[in-house]
């Protein structure tokens, strides 16, 4: 998002309804490496792309079959880049795969199924529809006027919970980054 001078640009969000998590997030268009390799070395959740159903749509993600997640998560077959030469693990291929999926040239023959990002559909009506970290993620980076396609990650503890509102607002806190929760972007937006 650019507006904070915190790791690429992010953003805490907090959800105090539904999953009662926090996740960090980034928008895609201009994700960095150093922006997965904070998400993983620091966030250690387990990072995901939001994307509009309308880039969904666009590139042919189709669903993970399965009968989803407790939160209704519309998550997606990962993806790799098909130009790569690596595994798809690294931060560098990761972030080139989500700046890819924020390209609106990309074409669905820019992926490989199954890779190693993960995209998620966000709900046509975004928070107004589902008040979930994809549909925030979708909504921030709309919001901020860049491609409808972002990053998410869980806040994780090093013992291996999840953060509390509290271990979140000290993480955001630390990491200077600025903190919202989910009814609040909503009300804004």
């Amino acid at each position: 998002f650019e507006i904070h001078p915190g790791p690429g640009g992010a953003v805490a969000v907090w959800d105090p309804d539904a999953e009662r998590e926090g996740d960090i997030i980034f928008a895609g268009t201009r994700l960095r490496p150093d922006a997965f390799v904070f998400l993983l070395t620091r966030v250690c959740g387990h990072p995901t792309v939001p994307c509009a159903a309308a880039v969904v749509d666009r590139l042919g993600l189709g669903p993970i079959p399965g009968g989803g997640d407790r939160q209704g998560t519309a998550f997606r077959i990962p993806v790799d880049l098909a130009a790569g030469s690596g595994t798809g693990v690294s931060a560098a291929e990761r972030a080139a795969v989500v700046r890819r999926l924020a390209d609106p040239a990309a074409v669905a023959a820019d992926f490989l199924r199954p890779g190693h990002v993960y995209p998620l559909r966000a709900r046509p009506g975004l928070l107004a529809e589902r008040t979930g970290h994809t549909e925030a993620t979708v909504a921030m980076c709309t919001a901020a006027g860049l491609a409808p396609v972002g990053v998410c990650c869980e806040l994780m503890n090093p013992d291996g919970t999840m953060a509390s509102a509290a271990d979140f607002e000290v993480a955001a806190v630390s990491w200077g980054l600025p903190l919202i929760e989910i009814p609040d972007l909503r009300a804004w937006l």
